[in-house]
């Protein structure tokens, strides 16, 4: 029970998945797919469907973001992998979310008909 391998592989996989988690949270990614989540919606894409690009797109993203130093354990490799479908999830809500969100704002602003241009007419 003391074996020094098993803590030893239990504390790198665990500092390997606290690493991961904190190089995916830098990067926010619900943030930037936000605009992938509005046009599917406009699209009319199935929310199932939806969801799920933007979860495929954020795995793109994850997985590069795995330190390539744990690939030689297999405990560290599977937490990883654990914590980068748990994230992807996450961020594919957060992303829809927030997508619909701006949508229905939008939507708000054109049937109130209070849309007023800046100088020069256009918006960012």
């Amino acid at each position: 029970m003391n074996d020094p391998r098993i803590f030893s592989n239990n504390g790198s996989a665990q500092a390997a998945r606290s690493e991961l988690k904190g190089r995916i949270r830098q990067i926010h990614l619900e943030d930037a797919l936000v605009e992938l989540a509005c046009g599917l919606c406009m699209d009319a894409v199935p929310v199932e469907t939806a969801f799920q690009r933007i979860q495929d797109r954020a795995i793109e993203r994850f997985v590069p973001l795995l330190d390539t130093k744990i690939l030689n354990d297999a405990e560290a490799v599977q937490g990883c992998l654990e914590l980068v479908a748990e994230e992807s999830e996450r961020v594919a809500w957060k992303a829809l979310q927030k997508g619909t969100e701006m949508l229905e704002e939008g939507l708000a602003v054109l049937e109130d008909g209070n849309l007023e241009l800046p100088e020069g007419g256009y918006v960012n």
